[in-house]
């Protein structure tokens, strides 16, 4: 390997420096930002990131069956990733977004380092991954928690792309290991990731290079080892698309989306999460703009094959990494979303840049061409700073996509959970029912109705509700643990039980059904029983502050005092920003007549936000005055 210079090392410092530092200025927003969309299912309710002992299950199943919700996905090292979070940082969203902002940034490093070994230009290499860090388009792969597939897939590609030109011609075998180890954490990561086969050929087509079978082989062997192991062992999630439409139906939405792709790339204004699953006819004038803009930029790039010009390295590249989201199979939820870009840009990228370097080589025009640079980049990062905003606040974020579209189902059930776990029940009932009327075999739309009625005391409702629903759809186990939370609230503890228990053999690692049996026992008087299933509920989310709250009344009722303050230690030691863990120690000390302690905790589980009864709230401090007069006197 060719040694670097001390101009080059500091070179290359410099840019990791600003990188890191712009990375960071224009995302560090989202730090404070909260889970949204997906990020409930596959971090807040995901059971298999909890624990290490659930990563053979992460690796055996699609990315969502640890919320027991069904995606059409196998990205196991994305949720490896949440699990190394969620050890970290349990369910801090800070330390989420904070790996979502270090892989961004680690792969528009990884896109300089190609760039590089591709061209051997420092500048070019420098503005292609400035314009990629920065670009607003990429803010949903970035601030949104879960779009770090995103990421993650571009790092080990170009990772693998690296070590692959490196691993030709060199006879060290950690090039070979470092290749094929990064393209299986890509295909892990991402599905697109089969794209890559197709743009390593790129390459030696563009560059006129000799393919190195022993190097191109064996990723092309994992890819197809990929696809097997997939079709054979992971039973694919049938999106809804497939049903209704053909691949002549679905291609137009391809060149409609190419048109809007191009318009975003150039103008990055009024991004948004929701385009919606729509068909488009080619007679549609965006769908015929974009096939004339894809046959003239094709015709375009492939002229300028010969001249040593990027345009078609950067053209093609853009239109084969388009390829796993062209609807020729087809794609549940929408026909085009902003972070399929995340991979496809590069090209566009590398053409700006390419331009820039152009301008900045002409001893006339490179100041020119530095005010460009500079220009391009504060617009984009000013654009990126006010775009990743958005995605800080719920209910906020739903309320602005709704406007973009109206006719969101998704969306509109978002922003009524959203208002359920605010406790505006008044506001998510109406979105609800609205999502019910439009969808009345929507199966998740009857069970959140059902919790939104719960909360807001409409007992049989709910339980009609449910009913309904498992007539529906027997095998739904979340009905039926719902359906005993809303008979435990009608004081009806055994049904509640018998229905609870049904849930668990639907889905035997159900916590919350185990945590809910607990809590009927325990209404029952049957706290060893209580107890019992706590534990179950413990052995199988050991790290939810609740349970341990429960558990903690459970033995404070049989006496067993020195294990009902181990659980509601162990509840504030998990979260010790949890204030009923807080004020269920005061109420303890203060039967046990430890004020002191009792009041010490009362003010904690104040401090941290937990709304304590004004009667025990005035009660403590009559005491508390009483003890301080005892002091003075005595």
């Amino acid at each position: 390997m060719e040694k670097i210079g001390t101009s080059k090392k500091w070179m290359v410092f410099i840019v990791i420096v600003l990188m890191t530092a712009l990375g960071f200025a224009v995302y560090g927003n989202s730090l404070n930002g909260k889970f949204i969309w997906d990020d409930h299912d596959l971090i807040r309710n995901n059971l298999f990131i909890k624990s290490w002992f659930f990563l053979p299950d992460v690796f055996a199943k699609h990315i969502g069956e640890g919320a027991d919700v069904k995606y059409p996905s196998y990205r196991p090292f994305q949720s490896v990733s949440y699990m190394v979070d969620y050890s970290l940082w349990g369910l801090n969203v800070f330390g989420y977004h904070l790996t979502n902002i270090l892989l961004h940034i680690f792969a528009a490093m990884a896109l300089y380092w190609l760039i590089n070994i591709i061209y051997g230009d420092d500048l070019l290499s420098f503005f292609t991954g400035i314009l990629f860090l920065t670009h607003p388009v990429h803010v949903e792969a970035v601030a949104y928690i879960s779009g770090r597939a995103d990421a993650l897939a571009l790092l080990f590609m170009l990772l693998c792309f690296i070590f692959y030109i490196k691993n030709i011609g060199s006879k060290k075998k950690i090039f070979y290991v470092i290749m094929l180890l990064s393209y299986m954490l890509a295909l892990l990561s991402r599905e697109n990731s089969l794209i890559l086969p197709a743009l390593v050929l790129l390459y030696h087509y563009a560059f006129r290079k000799k393919v190195g079978l022993k190097s191109f082989l064996p990723i092309l062997a994992i890819a197809f080892l990929y696809i097997i192991l997939r079709l054979m062992f992971l039973k694919p999630v049938s999106p809804d698309l497939a049903s209704h439409t053909s691949v002549f139906m679905r291609i137009p939405c391809f060149f409609v989306a190419v048109t809007k792709y191009i318009r975003l790339m150039f103008l990055p204004f009024n991004l948004h999460m929701e385009y919606g699953n729509r068909i488009f006819n080619f007679t549609d004038p965006k769908a015929i703009l974009g096939i004339f803009m894809s046959v003239s930029l094709l015709t375009y790039g492939f002229i300028k094959r010969k001249s040593g010009n990027p345009a078609f390295f950067s053209i093609y590249w853009f239109f084969i990494a388009l390829l796993p989201v062209s609807h020729i199979y087809p794609i549940p939820m929408a026909y085009m979303a902003e972070h399929w870009l995340y991979v496809p840009s590069i090209g566009f990228f590398l053409l700006v840049g390419h331009g820039l370097r152009l301008l900045y080589r002409s001893e006339k025009l490179n100041v020119l061409a530095l005010a460009c640079a500079l220009l391009i980049i504060a617009g984009y990062s000013f654009l990126t700073i006010r775009y990743s905003a958005c995605w800080r606040e719920p209910t906020a974020f739903y309320e602005r996509t709704l406007r973009y579209a109206p006719g969101s189902i998704r969306t509109i059930g978002s922003l009524a959970n959203e208002y359920c776990s605010v406790g505006k029940t008044e506001k998510a009932i109406p979105l609800y029912e609205e999502i019910i009327i439009h969808k009345p075999d929507n199966i998740v739309g009857y069970n959140n109705l059902g919790i939104a009625y719960i909360m807001a005391g409409r007992y049989e409702d709910a339980v009609a509700l449910y009913k309904r629903a498992i007539a529906m759809s027997p095998a739904f186990a979340n009905a039926y643990n719902n359906l005993g939370i809303a008979y435990s609230r009608l004081g009806k503890y055994e049904d509640a039980i018998a229905v609870h228990r049904r849930a668990i053999t639907l889905k035997p690692n159900f916590a919350d059904a185990y945590n809910n049996i607990g809590i009927a026992y325990g209404m029952l008087g049957n706290y060893e029983e209580a107890i019992a299933m706590y534990g179950k509920a413990i052995e199988l989310n050991p790290n939810n502050a609740k349970i341990y709250i429960n558990l903690g009344d459970a033995y404070g009722n049989i006496g067993r005092k020195k294990e009902a303050i181990a659980a509601y230690e162990k509840a504030i030691e998990i979260n010790p920003r949890y204030g009923p863990g807080y004020f269920n120690l005061s109420r303890f000390y203060f039967r046990e007549k430890r004020y002191e302690l009792a009041i010490r905790y009362c003010d904690l589980a104040a401090k941290e936000g937990y709304k304590v009864p004004s009667e025990f709230l005035e009660l403590l401090r009559r005491i508390e005055s009483e003890i301080a007069r005892a002091k003075r006197e005595g």
